[in-house]
């Protein structure tokens, strides 16, 4: 399986979003193409108004059927981030979506404080099937808590993928101890550039990457700079090291 990763500045309109991503979807083919957090509006928003005017329903809403069309076009899986309008509600969710079909949607749980002043807080975790593959979806601070990756473990995943937002390093070292830890290949893909909103600055860095069971990276993308970045991504039929033959059954028992 191929896996496909792209790390970009995302700006705060939606049709240059778009025109970048099908840049990249028409270079390089892939099974799974992973895009960041809230990859097709930005993230910082003066106020909860402001993010109102760029949230769509899913999957009826016109970016969601965009995005829909373009994995039809390319043959391909597409993860992507968008704000998500629910009545009166707003949620930052990742919506999946392959071969001209919509899969399933996974709205954040974990919220930042930034974050909660604008987002309704998921509360269903999930895995999707695809192709035979079952995949977890999480976005960035979740991540930091490692009861959503195991119990998406739990849930039969057999890889991880990560949207994120982030401008430090935390986010980055902990994706490799949840592949770790889970014995399972994790794909976080984090977006670049700048946003300023009065009070507040964000500086996104990058260096995404694909890590395989064992906490090796396959592939990853620099700092700050526009980057794809792709590679084989074998699954493992069992989840399985040195020390233990059967990991799915050890982490099955409860105390």
């Amino acid at each position: 399986m191929k896996i496909g990763y792209l790390q970009y500045d995302v700006a705060h309109n939606t049709q240059k979003n778009i025109n970048i991503i099908k840049r990249y979807l028409e270079q390089n083919k892939c099974d799974i193409f992973v895009l960041p957090e809230l990859s097709l509006c930005g993230y910082l928003f003066k106020n909860r108004e402001a993010l109102l005017s760029q949230a769509e329903n899913v999957p009826y809403g016109p970016l969601t059927q965009t995005m829909i069309a373009l994995s039809k076009e390319y043959c391909c899986t597409i993860i992507f981030g968008l704000a998500e309008k629910d009545n009166d509600k707003i949620y930052n969710t990742a919506v999946i979506v392959n071969k001209g079909f919509y899969v399933g949607k996974y709205r954040k749980i974990h919220l930042s404080d930034y974050e909660k002043s604008l987002f309704q807080r998921g509360n269903h975790n999930a895995v999707f099937a695809l192709d035979g593959v079952k995949i977890g979806v999480q976005i960035c601070f979740d991540l930091w808590f490692s009861e959503v990756s195991r119990e998406q473990i739990r849930m039969g995943a057999d890889i991880l993928f990560v949207l994120a937002n982030f401008g430090g390093e935390t986010t980055y070292h902990i994706s490799k101890i949840r592949a770790i830890e889970n014995l399972t290949p994790l794909v976080l893909c984090n977006r670049i550039g700048v946003e300023s909103i009065p009070d507040m600055d964000a500086y996104f860095l990058g260096k995404s990457c694909v890590i395989d069971a064992s906490g090796q990276k396959l592939c990853s993308s620099p700092a700050r700079i526009e980057s794809f970045g792709s590679c084989i991504l074998d699954i493992p039929g069992k989840k399985s090291n040195v020390i233990c033959s059967d990991f799915d059954s050890e982490i099955s028992l409860h105390y």
